[in-house]
């Protein structure tokens, strides 16, 4: 049988149990995380942003991948990614044919919708066509409107495009060494700008409020008021902790967590799907 390149679930990593009994709780809180676009979109370098991000790296391949983001993992169904907007994310590189585009639709993106500015002076000049003028002020607003929603949209989707490769923001510092993001095949959910607004949030802020911990926990805080992605046990196919002498303690916290509200069936099947990254290493 041929291996399979991607898997049918999708996982999130993360460093330890604490944080994964968190999601079990709670859901994914969406977090702000700083993303480098150095070369690829005008202007952009760094930028920060919410997100809440997934991988669907089969299991005998995530070794690397959990070297980085930590030895413990939620993994849910496809279906329930995609129902909640979850999309695999677009890797690109500097002066590919998508970063042009874009560059391309940034730069002329105020003159599309452009009024002739000769036509609009002949108007004004002109008093005698005042009705005329108001209408013209109207098909200005019009297309203002227009501008400033492609704008927005066109400010979400850059949110789902990565660098094939770059700088990696660990830890409080960039690695050394550029990391080549296409191996994570990651999935990524963020908020639409329509959101944050309504939210009274920005959708975006410069990298100080991610570096600084205080700004950025502040943010996260309040992010997480308003907004997080939630699952049911059915959706959940795998649970993975570190180590074999994990597991009983963990089917202890599935049933403190989900005991009340799962069947005793779905319980069950919980700890069916519960697994140790040190099986995975070792047999996989």
């Amino acid at each position: 049988m041929d291996a399979n390149i991607s898997s049918h679930t999708l996982f999130h990593f993360t460093s330890n149990k604490n944080s994964l009994l968190n999601i079990l709780k709670n859901g994914f809180y969406v977090r702000y995380s700083l993303e480098n676009f150095e070369s690829l979109i005008n202007d952009k370098a760094e930028i920060v942003f919410p997100m809440t991000c997934f991988c669907d790296i089969p299991l005998s391949q995530v070794r690397r991948h959990t070297n980085t983001y930590g030895k413990y993992a939620i993994g849910l169904t496809k279906t329930w990614g995609m129902k909640n907007q979850i999309n695999p994310i677009i890797y690109t590189y500097p002066n590919s044919a998508t970063t042009s585009i874009l560059n391309e639709i940034f730069n002329n993106i105020e003159n599309f919708f452009d009024i002739d500015e000769i036509e609009l002076e002949k108007i004004k000049i002109n008093k005698s066509v005042e009705t005329l003028y108001d209408k013209f002020n109207d098909r200005e607003n019009e297309f203002s409107k227009r501008v400033e929603s492609v704008n927005s949209k066109l400010s979400h989707f850059i949110r789902y495009i990565k660098p094939y490769e770059g700088k990696f923001y660990r830890d409080g510092k960039y690695l050394d060494n550029l990391v080549r993001f296409y191996d994570e095949r990651e999935w990524r959910f963020t908020p639409s700008r329509e959101f944050l607004l309504s939210k009274e949030m920005k959708d975006s802020y410069k990298s100080e409020y991610f570096i600084d911990p205080r700004k950025r926990r502040a943010l996260n805080i309040k992010l997480a008021k308003h907004i997080k992605l939630e699952f049911e046990p059915n959706d959940v196919k795998f649970i993975i902790v570190n180590r074999d002498k994990e597991i009983p303690e963990m089917i202890k916290n599935l049933e403190q967590i989900f005991g009340e509200t799962a069947s005793s069936n779905v319980l069950k099947l919980l700890g069916t799907r519960l697994i140790s990254l040190e099986q995975i290493l070792e047999d996989l």
